[in-house]
Parts: structure tokens; C-alpha cells; sequence
């Protein structure tokens, strides 16, 4: 008997270059140990939806063809169910996806293909989920000005992200790990469970996103040399050499924000928050990774 796999697919993600039809047909082709079911979502009460649809199928494989918030939807739905899940990358951005190695399709089909399933923490911040990374600051306030102006791409993310680096002031933070308070100044703080974001910016160097252990992350560039260098960073991925940056790696911490600063979780914007309770969920997931994730874990094992 054939295994059963559920295809998740959301119709208005970043790439619509794909249709639901031609998605499955090429799940079908390759992938012909499954029987293959494919479910779109519409936007209205897809949450008890995708619920009860897992429950009538009970898919040995989960396949969500979207972005990262199409991803976080289905991934919350299937809190606890332990069913593996594969993403097919179709989203403006992907940055769950690039972390666990998938950079497309392609890859997608061959990660089913190796079947190499790992278990993904998470992180709990003041009762919402985050799989890859949550920030202040910088980065929050650019995902603000795309919602904004719909500016898309990396040219767009770059010019808008020189005039919001000089253009935003150093924010007081007051980080809380154990018993200890530490007061920091900084332009953008991130909270880090994979290592880069969609753009490909490879911002947090120790990413292991199984190891039971989240990076909180302080960035203070103060002038023009000092952006260029962390620019530099995020590609070549040595940011935690570049003064100016400050990481710890915690299982949970507590992080006030008395000045105000905009805030998001995998690429949407959060309401407004003064203090955050943040803790790590060892496990909480099975996804299949790409072979550049298992090849970045193995060298920084």
C-alpha cells in the first residue's frame, strides 16, 4: 500500500509561477512510493481546516509549498502530531527553509528523496511560535516598510536598509539570563534558532537548530564603515568576528524593550511589546532537511 502524503499549498505565496495542478503532478512524478493529496489554503479559518484535514488523511508526509508564514501555519497546526513535514519553497521569503539547507525545488525533491529526517527546536516567545528567527529593531522596522510600500528583492531590502540603519537610533534593551541583567545599546537584537534569513544573510554563525539552544544576537554598527563590515559579515558568515556585535547562547532568557521597538517573528510584524519571555522547545519538529544543512552541522560539530 502506498504511504499517504498531505500537499499543503498556499495559492498566494510570493511565487505564483506555480500552480496547485502543476505542484502536484510533480509531486506525483517524483515521488511515486505516495499517494498524494493536495489541499490549498484560502486565508479563511485555514488553521482548524489544515486540523482537520491531517486528521482525515493522517499523512505519513506532510509537503507545504508556500513561504515562511505558510510553513509557520502548517507547522503550528501539526504541533505535536510528530509527522514529518518537507517545504517546497515558493514564498518572497524562505528563511526556514534556506536554514535547513533548501534553496528550491530541486531540493526539495531530493531531500524526499535521502529521507534524512531531523528534529527542529523551536522557540516559544511570550506564547508565539518562531522556527528560524525573531528580531528588534532594524530588521522589523525594513519587514514594516515592505508591508508598507510592497518594495520586494535584495535590491530593495538594501536600499532600504542603508537609510534605516542611519536613520535609526541605538535602542536600550535589558537582556535577563538566570539571575543576571545585562542593559545593552543596539540598533537591532535577534533572536536566532537558525542561522540566516531569506535574504541569504548569514546572521547568527553558531545556528545549530537542534542542539536545544537559542542565540540572542546585538548589533550596534555606528557608522558607515561599520555597516559596510557587518554587510561583509552576513555573506561571507563571520559576523560574530565584527566589533559591534555581541552573541549569547541561552536556553531561555527575558528581554524588555521600554523603548519601543518594532518587533517580528519569521517575517511578520508583531504588536508592539514592551517585554518578551522567550524559551527553547527542544525537538518540537520533524522536518527533512537538504544535504548543505547536514554538511554545514557536520563542520561545526
Amino acid at each position: 500500500m502506498a504511504s499517504k502524503c498531505l500537499l499543503i499549498y498556499n495559492p498566494v505565496s510570493g511565487n505564483d509561477s506555480i500552480t496547485g495542478s502543476e505542484l502536484l503532478e510533480m509531486a506525483q512524478v517524483r515521488m511515486p512510493d505516495y499517494a498524494v493529496e493536495l489541499w490549498e489554503t484560502t486565508g479563511a479559518n485555514d488553521e482548524d481546516k489544515i486540523k482537520t484535514k491531517y486528521e482525515e488523511t493522517r499523512p505519513d508526509l506532510v509537503l507545504i509549498g508556500g513561504g515562511d508564514g505558510t510553513v509557520k501555519l502548517v507547522a503550528k497546526c501539526l504541533q505535536h502530531k510528530r509527522v514529518p513535514m518537507c517545504i517546497l519553497p515558493l514564498g518572497s521569503a524562505n528563511g526556514l527553509a534556506k536554514c535547513l539547507g533548501i534553496n528550491d525545488l530541486v531540493d526539495s525533491w531530493e531531500s524526499v528523496r535521502d529521507f534524512k529526517i531531523h528534529d527542529i527546536d523551536a522557540i516559544q516567545i511570550n506564547g508565539e511560535l518562531c522556527l528560524h528567527l525573531a528580531d528588534f529593531g532594524i530588521n522589523a522596522n525594513l519587514i514594516q516598510k515592505f508591508e508598507q510600500e510592497e518594495s520586494r528583492g535584495m535590491l530593495a531590502y538594501v536600499k532600504n536598509s542603508f537609510s534605516e540603519i542611519f536613520g535609526t537610533e541605538s535602542r536600550t534593551f535589558v537582556l535577563k539570563i538566570h539571575d543576571e541583567s545585562i542593559e545593552l545599546k543596539a540598533k537591532m537584537i535577534v533572536l536566532a534558532n537558525g542561522d540566516q534569513y531569506g535574504t541569504g544573510a548569514i546572521v547568527n554563525c553558531k545556528g545549530i537548530m537542534d542542539d536545544g539552544k537559542f542565540e540572542v544576537i546585538a548589533f550596534n554598527p555606528e557608522t558607515a564603515d561599520d555597516y559596510l563590515r557587518m554587510t561583509m559579515a552576513f555573506i561571507k558568515g563571520d559576523i560574530d568576528q565584527v566589533d559591534g556585535v555581541q552573541t549569547w547562547s541561552v536556553e531561555e532568557c527575558q528581554l524588555s524593550n521600554p523603548e519601543g521597538a518594532e518587533f517580528q517573528i519569521d517575517g511578520e510584524m508583531m504588536a508592539s511589546t514592551d517585554f518578551i519571555s522567550a524559551k527553547i522547545e527542544k525537538h518540537a519538529f520533524k522536518f527533512l532537511a537538504g544535504k548543505s544543512f547536514a554538511t554545514c552541522r557536520s563542520s561545526m560539530d
